[in-house]
Protein backbone atom coordinates (compact mmCIF):
# COMPACT_ATOMS: atom_id res chain seq x y z
CA UNK A 1 0.00 0.00 0.00
CA UNK A 2 1.03 3.72 -0.99
CA UNK A 3 1.08 6.53 1.71
CA UNK A 4 0.44 9.74 0.08
CA UNK A 5 2.38 12.91 1.94
CA UNK A 6 0.51 15.70 2.56
CA UNK A 7 2.55 17.58 4.95
CA UNK A 8 0.60 20.44 6.79
CA UNK A 9 0.93 23.39 9.32
CA UNK A 10 -0.18 22.29 12.83
CA UNK A 11 1.65 20.07 15.07
CA UNK A 12 4.54 20.47 17.57
CA UNK A 13 7.30 19.16 19.73
CA UNK A 14 6.85 15.57 21.29
CA UNK A 15 9.01 16.87 24.00
CA UNK A 16 10.94 14.42 24.55
CA UNK A 17 7.90 11.57 24.95
CA UNK A 18 7.73 8.56 22.12
CA UNK A 19 4.91 6.84 20.61
CA UNK A 20 3.39 4.07 22.63
CA UNK A 21 -0.29 4.25 21.67
CA UNK A 22 -1.98 4.55 18.41
CA UNK A 23 -5.71 6.34 19.06
CA UNK A 24 -7.84 5.71 16.05
CA UNK A 25 -10.69 8.67 15.28
CA UNK A 26 -13.54 9.43 12.92
CA UNK A 27 -13.11 12.44 11.12
CA UNK A 28 -16.80 13.89 10.41
CA UNK A 29 -15.53 15.38 7.63
CA UNK A 30 -14.39 14.04 3.63
CA UNK A 31 -10.40 13.50 3.04
CA UNK A 32 -10.35 17.02 1.37
CA UNK A 33 -12.03 18.71 4.83
CA UNK A 34 -9.74 17.29 6.39
CA UNK A 35 -6.59 18.28 4.89
CA UNK A 36 -7.82 21.95 4.49
CA UNK A 37 -9.00 21.79 8.79
CA UNK A 38 -5.64 20.38 9.31
CA UNK A 39 -3.34 22.77 7.10
CA UNK A 40 -5.12 26.27 8.85
CA UNK A 41 -3.21 27.35 11.65
CA UNK A 42 -6.42 28.99 13.11
CA UNK A 43 -8.11 25.46 13.78
CA UNK A 44 -4.67 24.37 16.09
CA UNK A 45 -5.88 20.63 15.03
CA UNK A 46 -4.55 18.30 13.40
CA UNK A 47 -3.66 14.08 12.72
CA UNK A 48 -0.71 11.84 11.69
CA UNK A 49 -2.80 9.79 9.16
CA UNK A 50 -5.71 9.49 7.55
CA UNK A 51 -7.22 6.92 5.95
CA UNK A 52 -9.90 7.36 3.06
CA UNK A 53 -13.32 5.54 2.54
CA UNK A 54 -11.29 4.54 -0.58
CA UNK A 55 -8.79 2.74 1.35
CA UNK A 56 -6.51 5.95 0.57
CA UNK A 57 -3.79 6.64 3.02
CA UNK A 58 -2.59 10.11 3.21
CA UNK A 59 0.34 11.28 5.83
CA UNK A 60 0.05 14.91 7.76
CA UNK A 61 2.28 15.07 10.25
CA UNK A 62 5.63 13.04 10.25
CA UNK A 63 6.31 10.66 13.52
CA UNK A 64 8.83 12.71 14.89
CA UNK A 65 6.13 15.10 15.37
CA UNK A 66 3.05 15.58 17.83
CA UNK A 67 0.01 15.93 15.78
CA UNK A 68 -2.72 17.81 17.44
CA UNK A 69 -6.13 15.41 17.62
CA UNK A 70 -6.12 14.01 21.26
CA UNK A 71 -4.74 16.19 23.64
CA UNK A 72 -7.38 16.88 26.04
CA UNK A 73 -7.61 14.48 28.85
CA UNK A 74 -11.60 13.77 30.46
CA UNK A 75 -12.38 11.26 32.47
CA UNK A 76 -9.92 8.61 30.51
CA UNK A 77 -11.02 4.87 30.44
CA UNK A 78 -7.65 4.09 29.02
CA UNK A 79 -5.33 2.49 31.54
CA UNK A 80 -2.12 3.87 29.94
CA UNK A 81 -3.71 7.28 29.52
CA UNK A 82 -4.32 6.70 33.37
CA UNK A 83 -0.72 5.96 34.23
CA UNK A 84 0.95 8.90 31.62
CA UNK A 85 -0.97 11.62 31.87
CA UNK A 86 0.02 14.42 30.69
CA UNK A 87 -0.90 15.21 26.71
CA UNK A 88 -1.66 11.90 24.81
CA UNK A 89 -0.16 14.17 21.43
CA UNK A 90 3.32 13.53 23.05
CA UNK A 91 3.06 10.12 23.09
CA UNK A 92 0.43 8.90 20.37
CA UNK A 93 0.09 8.18 16.73
CA UNK A 94 -3.22 9.29 15.61
CA UNK A 95 -5.24 8.20 12.62
CA UNK A 96 -8.43 10.17 11.24
CA UNK A 97 -10.79 7.95 9.66
CA UNK A 98 -12.87 9.25 6.93
CA UNK A 99 -16.95 9.42 7.50
CA UNK A 100 -19.59 12.01 7.64
CA UNK A 101 -23.26 12.09 7.26
CA UNK A 102 -24.94 9.00 5.55
CA UNK A 103 -20.87 7.61 5.10
CA UNK A 104 -19.59 5.75 7.97
CA UNK A 105 -19.98 8.67 10.82
CA UNK A 106 -20.84 5.58 12.91
CA UNK A 107 -17.25 4.41 12.37
CA UNK A 108 -19.17 1.66 9.99
CA UNK A 109 -15.90 1.34 7.74
CA UNK A 110 -15.62 0.22 3.88
CA UNK A 111 -13.56 -2.89 3.80
CA UNK A 112 -11.01 -0.74 1.87
CA UNK A 113 -10.54 1.57 4.09
CA UNK A 114 -10.72 -1.20 7.06
CA UNK A 115 -7.61 -3.19 5.59
CA UNK A 116 -5.66 -0.26 4.61
CA UNK A 117 -6.76 1.15 8.45
CA UNK A 118 -5.06 -2.99 9.37
CA UNK A 119 -1.82 -2.30 7.32
CA UNK A 120 -1.67 1.03 8.58
CA UNK A 121 -1.37 -0.11 11.78
CA UNK A 122 1.29 -2.34 10.91
CA UNK A 123 3.44 0.23 9.52
CA UNK A 124 3.29 2.60 12.56
CA UNK A 125 4.26 0.23 14.51
CA UNK A 126 7.29 -1.10 12.53
CA UNK A 127 8.30 3.13 11.35
CA UNK A 128 7.85 3.50 15.58
CA UNK A 129 10.19 0.82 16.07
CA UNK A 130 12.85 2.07 13.82
CA UNK A 131 12.43 5.03 14.73
CA UNK A 132 12.35 4.94 18.61
CA UNK A 133 13.11 1.50 19.56
CA UNK A 134 9.81 1.50 20.86
CA UNK A 135 7.68 -1.31 19.47
CA UNK A 136 3.90 -0.67 20.38
CA UNK A 137 1.32 -3.66 21.13
CA UNK A 138 -0.80 -4.05 18.37
CA UNK A 139 -3.70 -4.59 21.19
CA UNK A 140 -6.26 -3.25 23.15
CA UNK A 141 -4.45 -1.51 25.81
CA UNK A 142 -1.96 0.77 23.10
CA UNK A 143 -4.80 0.57 20.32
CA UNK A 144 -7.17 2.80 21.40
CA UNK A 145 -10.04 5.09 20.36
CA UNK A 146 -10.35 8.68 20.72
CA UNK A 147 -13.48 7.59 23.43
CA UNK A 148 -10.93 6.29 25.82
CA UNK A 149 -9.15 9.57 26.22
CA UNK A 150 -11.97 11.90 26.70
CA UNK A 151 -15.14 9.96 27.72
CA UNK A 152 -16.93 12.98 28.12
CA UNK A 153 -16.26 15.61 24.89
CA UNK A 154 -15.46 12.73 22.43
CA UNK A 155 -17.96 9.82 23.68
CA UNK A 156 -18.28 8.62 20.39
CA UNK A 157 -15.15 9.21 18.60
CA UNK A 158 -14.30 6.63 16.51
CA UNK A 159 -18.02 6.08 15.97
CA UNK A 160 -20.52 3.35 17.68
CA UNK A 161 -20.37 0.87 14.65
CA UNK A 162 -15.94 1.09 14.93
CA UNK A 163 -15.22 -2.22 13.98
CA UNK A 164 -12.94 -3.13 17.12
CA UNK A 165 -13.38 -6.82 17.71
CA UNK A 166 -12.33 -7.69 13.54
CA UNK A 167 -9.83 -4.87 14.14
CA UNK A 168 -8.22 -6.58 17.06
CA UNK A 169 -8.62 -10.04 15.71
CA UNK A 170 -6.61 -8.78 12.13
CA UNK A 171 -4.12 -6.88 14.67
CA UNK A 172 -3.17 -9.55 16.58
CA UNK A 173 -2.17 -11.88 13.39
CA UNK A 174 -0.05 -8.29 11.92
CA UNK A 175 1.56 -8.44 15.69
CA UNK A 176 2.87 -11.99 14.75
CA UNK A 177 4.22 -10.51 10.82
CA UNK A 178 6.65 -8.49 9.06
CA UNK A 179 5.23 -5.32 7.68
CA UNK A 180 5.47 -7.38 4.08
CA UNK A 181 4.47 -10.69 4.96
CA UNK A 182 1.11 -8.60 6.52
CA UNK A 183 0.59 -6.35 3.28
CA UNK A 184 0.60 -10.04 1.25
CA UNK A 185 -2.01 -11.38 3.26
CA UNK A 186 -4.45 -8.21 3.01
CA UNK A 187 -3.78 -8.69 -1.07
CA UNK A 188 -5.40 -12.22 -0.40
CA UNK A 189 -8.32 -11.38 1.71
CA UNK A 190 -8.80 -8.39 -0.59
CA UNK A 191 -8.14 -10.27 -3.99
CA UNK A 192 -11.92 -12.59 -2.88
CA UNK A 193 -9.98 -15.60 -2.33
CA UNK A 194 -10.32 -15.66 0.63
CA UNK A 195 -14.20 -15.52 0.24
CA UNK A 196 -14.21 -18.44 -1.74
CA UNK A 197 -12.33 -20.25 0.39
CA UNK A 198 -14.53 -19.61 3.00
CA UNK A 199 -17.60 -20.28 0.68
CA UNK A 200 -16.36 -23.43 -0.78
CA UNK A 201 -15.36 -24.82 3.07
CA UNK A 202 -18.52 -24.31 4.39
CA UNK A 203 -19.98 -26.31 1.15
CA UNK A 204 -17.57 -28.68 1.73
CA UNK A 205 -18.68 -29.29 5.60
CA UNK A 206 -22.42 -29.37 4.76
CA UNK A 207 -21.20 -32.05 2.19
CA UNK A 208 -18.92 -34.34 4.67
CA UNK A 209 -21.72 -33.96 7.27
CA UNK A 210 -24.41 -35.49 4.74
CA UNK A 211 -22.05 -38.41 3.66
CA UNK A 212 -22.59 -39.38 7.26
CA UNK A 213 -25.81 -39.62 7.66
CA UNK A 214 -26.48 -43.55 7.29
CA UNK A 215 -23.67 -43.96 9.38
CA UNK A 216 -24.55 -45.59 13.19
CA UNK A 217 -22.16 -44.18 14.82
CA UNK A 218 -21.93 -40.78 13.72
CA UNK A 219 -25.76 -40.37 11.83
CA UNK A 220 -27.61 -38.74 14.50
CA UNK A 221 -25.27 -36.02 15.33
CA UNK A 222 -25.20 -35.40 11.71
CA UNK A 223 -28.05 -34.81 11.24
CA UNK A 224 -28.53 -32.84 13.97
CA UNK A 225 -25.70 -30.36 12.95
CA UNK A 226 -26.98 -30.02 9.83
CA UNK A 227 -30.99 -28.78 11.02
CA UNK A 228 -28.69 -26.17 13.15
CA UNK A 229 -28.71 -24.17 9.61
CA UNK A 230 -32.59 -24.08 9.80
CA UNK A 231 -33.19 -20.54 10.83
CA UNK A 232 -31.15 -19.26 7.77
CA UNK A 233 -32.17 -21.71 5.16
CA UNK A 234 -35.32 -19.29 3.59
CA UNK A 235 -32.46 -16.35 3.02
CA UNK A 236 -30.57 -18.87 1.28
CA UNK A 237 -33.64 -19.87 -1.19
CA UNK A 238 -34.76 -23.08 1.08
CA UNK A 239 -38.58 -23.70 0.42
CA UNK A 240 -40.49 -26.41 2.10
CA UNK A 241 -40.27 -27.97 5.34
CA UNK A 242 -36.74 -27.59 6.29
CA UNK A 243 -34.70 -31.62 6.70
CA UNK A 244 -31.33 -32.57 6.85
CA UNK A 245 -31.89 -33.85 3.41
CA UNK A 246 -33.10 -30.90 1.87
CA UNK A 247 -30.62 -28.29 3.81
CA UNK A 248 -27.51 -30.57 2.42
CA UNK A 249 -29.42 -30.61 -1.17
CA UNK A 250 -29.98 -27.06 -1.21
CA UNK A 251 -26.13 -25.80 -0.50
CA UNK A 252 -25.07 -28.78 -2.88
CA UNK A 253 -27.47 -27.02 -5.11
CA UNK A 254 -25.95 -23.61 -4.80
CA UNK A 255 -22.51 -24.83 -4.61
CA UNK A 256 -22.72 -26.48 -8.22
CA UNK A 257 -24.42 -22.71 -9.53
CA UNK A 258 -21.60 -21.02 -8.01
CA UNK A 259 -19.54 -22.88 -10.62
CA UNK A 260 -21.77 -21.23 -13.41
CA UNK A 261 -20.62 -17.49 -14.79
CA UNK A 262 -24.81 -16.78 -14.87
CA UNK A 263 -25.26 -17.46 -11.10
CA UNK A 264 -21.94 -17.04 -9.96
CA UNK A 265 -21.94 -14.23 -7.94
CA UNK A 266 -25.99 -14.88 -6.15
CA UNK A 267 -24.79 -18.46 -5.07
CA UNK A 268 -22.04 -16.97 -3.66
CA UNK A 269 -23.38 -14.15 -1.20
CA UNK A 270 -25.68 -17.36 -0.41
CA UNK A 271 -22.91 -19.15 0.15
CA UNK A 272 -20.81 -16.18 2.03
CA UNK A 273 -24.23 -15.84 4.04
CA UNK A 274 -24.47 -20.00 5.06
CA UNK A 275 -20.48 -20.17 6.04
CA UNK A 276 -21.15 -16.49 8.48
CA UNK A 277 -24.26 -18.54 10.36
CA UNK A 278 -21.95 -21.68 10.40
CA UNK A 279 -19.25 -20.72 12.35
CA UNK A 280 -21.63 -18.74 14.66
CA UNK A 281 -22.72 -22.65 15.33
CA UNK A 282 -19.74 -23.82 15.42
CA UNK A 283 -19.98 -25.91 11.98
CA UNK A 284 -16.83 -24.00 10.53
Amino acid sequence: MNIEQKPVVNHGSRKNSKPVIIVNHISVGTMRSMYNTFNNAANQASSHFGVGRDGSIVQYVSLDRAAWTQGRIQAPTAQIVKQLLGNPNTYGVSIEHEGYAGNGVDGNLTDEQFYASCWLHKHIQEAVLAMYGVKIPLNSHQVLGHYQIDSIGKPACPGRNFPWARLYAELSIAETMTLADYAERLEYLKSGTADRATAYAFASRIADLSSKFNDPTWGTAAKAKIMWMEPIMYDLGYTGEPTPEGIANRVSSIYKNSTVDKYQGEAMRKLMLGAKFAKEKGLL
